[in-house]
């Protein structure tokens, strides 16, 4: 196994790699003054002996709080992560500023350190201090809280009549999708398409699926390639792949699901259909950490939601180690979001603490295990009435309501879900290669023989008028040499679009205009076979042959921690605190310096009463509230300087996170301009919020100012 730790002489190269006004405010602060001349190497050396003292090494050990162990943990379990992986993976527990502070604190102790491995900064633990951090690498379980088993037990009550996306939602979702124009559009990056439904449709989705976000889950579908958008064409309706449909509606039912949340999670990280949706080797890999996720809840495992990002975020590294999609694949907000959508997860609170419940577990899928339509109904299935419509029962399977969304149209869902045959949604049938026979047969089967007579009659009809005009797309004709005169006749001639070769012709007709002319003379069905699709069943492989990305068995089982952590630090370390407070009132000082060194102190920087006489740190002033105007202002004029956040609390409540980017006068007030961070949220959020403007307010609305100092390292 690697090591969570590097040579003592990288980190020491490390640290002489920093710039040196970095360099000695480190070394003052726990040093005290460097006197002249000096050596950089032997000032390394000194550090490195000041910490390895056994009393120096015993406080330091004290003071490591539970915050602290976390950082540790995660930093030994990513491999020198880069900062932006670790905010990714403490996505929900602590904000970009906690984490901040926590990591610039871990550097002010010499716990952590930073270096620059190809131009990227990456974060590493300190080797002097390996005997010390080496018991908290291992500590996975401060990590990946679990939720007691009795609490466990209530939220699988309260919840257990959730529904997942049912096979009859599903198909019902199919036959919406069906009957609907979809508009497509070209997004301003020029790499992706978005799409939406015509007002009446969007109206009538909101009705027909209440709950459900039907743009994401049409997305998903599309960008498994369940529907072809004839090109994506300004509108147009979707046209279904009969290949992938047969093999994807086989699947098992969570297979089923784990798909669709696969895709939907990749609509969603492009924002809309882009050149990589059709990529097969993408959607294999989101769907590897889709499956991943829910193996770590197959026993019914409710976590919190925090739990969860980590398992993900660390699945989407093994993943793009693996294969290379660096930065293609979701993220793990984005992957928890999917299973939501889809109904295979639900998320709950339990005192306090936002968690996902799997539904998958509770699910009733002994009637959906993927058998083909063509397997016999025990009893029936649907209830047929004389209107031609039809009540789908609970018990049907997935591969017989996708069959009967080819020829019906949805007017109900929910606790009862309703199909309905019409004229024009038994046309579309017959143009997917469905005959009258076989929409018989199937009602029949699935009704128990209980069909109006009416019905059959109508078929027929419908399929013999069906008949009786046709028009054909893209229809490739052959003549042998002595037929190749017909080519030449005006009827003929009319409609080649060109000679592919000697006796060889493509023939195309603009089918939208052939169609109109044909309905204006009269005819009001026209026909349009589809081409017959063969049948990819290794397209969507069965996912319970697959043991889903990465172990997440090892991380799973050492869920020995059933209480959340509290983040506390330990008494001992505050009687040290005390010690060093009593030191510190027998000193005597200007206010400057005693409120730098209190603050140090609470910040666990000192580590020996000599530090307290010794040391030469540098006040800096971090935080202004209230009416400190001057504060305010020195803070703002700092942070635009040195490059550093602005953590902003207002007057009304409202929090900004964002870049300094000037401080204005307007008559006598000070205005700040920041330009705020992008909105961090939890992962079970709404889509992401777009890039914000710059914000213009007034210092004398800002409650709290503080400036987020950077690493040491820098950026």
């Amino acid at each position: 196994m690697k090591s969570s730790f590097r040579s003592v002489d990288f980190w020491q190269s490390a640290l002489l790699t920093l710039p040196d006004a970095a360099f000695f405010d480190l070394l003052r602060s726990i040093l005290g003054v460097v006197k002249t001349p000096f050596n950089k190497q032997k000032l390394v050396e000194e550090l490195s002996r000041f910490i390895v003292n056994p009393e120096i090494q015993k406080t330091i050990t004290a003071y490591i709080n539970d915050n602290d162990r976390r950082i540790i943990a995660a930093i030994a379990l990513l491999a020198e992560p880069v900062p932006g992986e670790l905010e990714s993976f403490f996505t929900g527990e602590y904000s970009y500023a906690e984490l901040q502070e926590i990591l610039l604190n871990l550097e002010e102790r010499l716990i952590i350190y930073r270096f620059r491995d190809n131009g990227i900064l990456r974060i590493a633990l300190n080797p002097r201090l390996e005997n010390i951090l080496a018991p908290h690498t291992a500590n996975t379980q401060i990590l990946f809280p679990a939720i007691e088993k009795s609490k466990m037990e209530k939220s699988k009550a309260a919840i257990n009549n959730t529904e997942t996306l049912n096979g009859r939602t599903l198909a019902a979702l199919f036959a919406f999708l069906l009957n609907n124009e979809l508009q497509f559009k070209d997004n301003d990056d020029g790499k992706n398409i978005s799409f939406s439904f015509k007002k009446k449709a969007a109206e009538q989705s909101k009705i027909l699926f209440p709950g459900l976000d039907i743009n994401v889950l049409a997305g998903g579908l599309l960008t498994l390639g369940l529907f072809n958008d004839e090109e994506n064409k300004s509108s147009s309706y979707l046209v279904p792949n009969e290949g992938k449909i047969s093999a994807f509606k086989v699947l098992p039912e969570r297979d089923r699901l784990e798909y669709l949340a696969a895709a939907a999670a990749l609509f969603l990280s492009q924002g809309g259909l882009s050149a990589s949706y059709k990529n097969r080797s993408l959607l294999r890999n989101a769907v590897s950490l889709i499956h991943g996720l829910c193996n770590t809840a197959k026993d019914g495992r409710t976590l919190p939601e925090t739990t969860l990002i980590k398992l993900a975020e660390l699945l989407r590294r093994q993943e793009e180690n693996s294969w290379g999609f660096m930065g293609e694949l979701p993220s793990a907000s984005i992957l928890l979001r999917s299973l939501v959508i889809v109904g295979l997860f639900v998320n709950t609170e339990m005192d306090g603490v936002r968690c996902l419940c799997p539904l998958f577990i509770n699910s009733d899928t002994k009637n959906n295990k993927g058998d083909t339509a063509a397997k016999t109904a025990d009893k029936p299935c649907i209830a047929m009435d004389s209107g031609f419509s039809c009540i789908l029962y609970p018990e049907i399977n997935f591969a017989d309501a996708l069959d009967l969304s080819a020829f019906s149209f949805i007017e109900e869902t929910g606790t009862t879900v309703r199909f309905t045959l019409s004229r024009d949604s038994v046309v579309r049938g017959f143009n997917r290669s469905y005959n009258a026979e076989q929409i018989w047969k199937l009602l029949d089967r699935l009704s128990g023989s209980r069909l109006p007579d009416s019905l059959k009659w109508n078929l027929d009809d419908w399929e013999k008028r069906w008949k009786e005009v046709s028009l054909d797309e893209g229809v490739i004709l052959t003549l042998t040499p002595e037929r190749e005169y017909l080519a030449q006749t005006e009827a003929l001639s009319s409609i080649i679009k060109c000679s592919l070769a000697p006796g060889l012709y493509l023939l195309s007709a603009e089918l939208g205009d052939a169609a109109a002319i044909l309905h204006n003379a009269g005819v009001d069905i026209v026909a349009r076979p589809a081409l017959k699709a063969e049948a990819s069943s290794s397209y969507f492989t069965p996912l319970s042959k697959t043991t889903g990305s990465g172990d997440t068995g090892i991380i799973m089982n050492k869920f020995t921690a059933e209480k959340l952590d509290t983040g506390q630090p330990s008494e001992n370390a505050e009687q040290i605190k005390d010690t060093f407070r009593s030191a510190l009132e027998k000193m005597k000082l200007s206010k400057q310096e005693r409120e730098e060194l209190e603050s140090r102190i609470e910040r666990r920087t000192i580590v020996s009463e000599t530090q307290l006489k010794d040391t030469a740190s540098r006040y800096e002033k971090l935080e202004a509230r209230s009416l400190d105007y001057a504060g305010k202002a020195s803070i703002v004029k700092q942070a635009i300087s040195t490059g550093s956040l602005l953590e902003i609390s207002c007057l009304n409540g409202d929090k900004i996170l964002g870049m300094p980017e000037t401080l204005d006068k307007k008559g006598t007030e000070m205005v700040l301009v920041i330009k705020p961070r992008a909105n961090e949220d939890t992962a079970l959020s709404a889509a992401p919020d777009p890039p914000e403007e710059p914000v213009r307010i007034a210092l004398g609305k800002i409650s709290v100012l503080r400036r987020i100092k950077p690493s040491i390292f820098g950026v």
